[in-house]
């Protein structure tokens, strides 16, 4: 069962704010990888792939039940890959749209290793920024982050990273410990995250990974809106009972207007069509946060479920 990311709450001056999350991917299914692009350049058949998580179940490796993004050195259930010593595989993200994202950023993931002696696993990632210049990366591109024109590795400030003692491994192979990065340099761009599996010396970069899933949260989503100088959107009774009222912002669309209910967790929770009356009867008691847009503004407001 998928682990959910449940503690993107942030405490700043005694207030709290919730995360957003603004991209996320499980990593269940084949289809989670559409869009995303992968290299095997040393010909050998072995790379990254989606499929079931691999452990080492005490007699031979075995697939686990959780969909993952994988890398192992080792083919599954048995054997291994030829030429495994000159591993040199890439995958690499589609495009992830950061301009209505702000604040702190958080990349988040949840990685498992495959054996008992692996003590912690890591990927270096290399993010690259769309321009309009350049709006798709090559793998040249990638490559020139991780590589100098000598052949000596640049170091990047990106790492997915578990298995330290910070965040140590469960003893249980199928489960998963969380590792969190700092990318809020990339707030209001558009990146693609590339991860590189190879057999250099002194590298982060640890074969026999499984990512179980990976989001990106915001502390701020950007907003634009009108300055009419007309009311915004209003809640009129706060704390809620069974009715979420709205008085709408003159300036949203009120057809294509979508309210979307997040708990203080970050996880959107609800979702509806605009209406003055919206049933919130089955939320349960707390603190939300409504986020009403119609595509071209987007406002967020607190609210209190009694």
């Amino acid at each position: 069962m998928k682990k959910l990311f449940l503690l993107f709450i942030i405490f700043l001056s005694q207030s709290i704010f919730a995360q957003f999350p603004v991209w996320s991917n499980s990593f269940d299914t084949p289809n989670d990888l559409q869009g995303w692009t992968f290299h095997d350049l040393n010909g050998n058949g072995n790379g990254w792939v989606q499929g079931q998580n691999i452990y080492y179940n005490g007699t031979q490796l075995a697939y686990g039940t959780a969909g993952v993004l994988r890398y192992s050195m080792s083919l599954v259930p048995t054997g291994s890959a030829p030429s495994f010593a000159t591993e040199n595989d890439w995958v690499i993200s589609p495009q992830i749209d950061l301009t209505g994202a702000g604040g702190t950023l958080t990349l988040a993931a949840y990685i498992g290793r495959q054996r008992s002696n692996h003590l912690n696993l890591g990927r270096d990632l290399y993010i690259f920024v769309s321009t309009p210049a350049k709006e798709v990366p090559e793998l040249s591109d990638f490559q020139a982050m991780a590589v100098d024109n000598n052949g000596n590795s640049i170091p990047t400030p990106y790492k997915l990273l578990a298995g330290t003692s910070t965040n140590p491994f469960p003893n249980d192979l199928t489960q998963f410990a969380e590792c969190t990065v700092d990318i809020s340099a990339f707030a209001g761009k558009k990146i693609y995250i590339g991860m590189w599996s190879n057999r250099r010396a002194n590298e982060n970069n640890i074969q026999n990974i499984n990512i179980d899933e990976m989001a990106i949260y915001s502390s701020v989503l950007k907003t634009n809106e009108t300055n009419t100088g007309k009311a915004l959107t209003k809640i009129l009774e706060n704390p809620v009972k069974n009715s979420l009222q709205l008085k709408l912002n003159s300036g949203l669309k009120e057809s294509n207007t979508l309210v979307n209910i997040y708990n203080m967790a970050g996880q959107k929770i609800f979702t509806s069509k605009y209406s003055k009356n919206i049933n919130v009867n089955q939320l349960s008691v707390g603190t939300y946060i409504a986020v009403i847009s119609d595509g071209n503004i987007t406002e967020k407001l607190k609210f209190i479920k009694n």
